[in-house]
């Protein structure tokens, strides 16, 4: 019963981290197609940035936010 309960909190442990990505990395498209316009520009978008984040070595969360910091103000982005 015990080793049950270890390998349930376990499992929980290494699973939870991954829903928590899935969702980070669906708020980061919804915010981006809010930004550009489409769920496709978003996607493309999204890809060049994860590139330029592991390229750099940056969380691709800050290169995000800084994307859309710097489109948003440019005024060059659809809303």
């Amino acid at each position: 019963m015990k080793l049950r309960a270890i390998i349930t909190a376990v499992v929980f442990a290494l699973a939870i981290p991954a829903f928590a990505d899935i969702s980070d990395y669906e708020s980061m498209h919804r915010r981006l197609a809010d930004v550009l316009g489409s769920r496709a520009q978003a996607d493309a978008a999204y890809d060049k940035l994860v590139k330029e984040a592991d390229t750099n070595g940056q969380p691709i969360d800050s290169v995000v936010d800084l994307f859309i910091a710097v489109c948003t103000a440019s005024g060059e982005c659809n809303p």
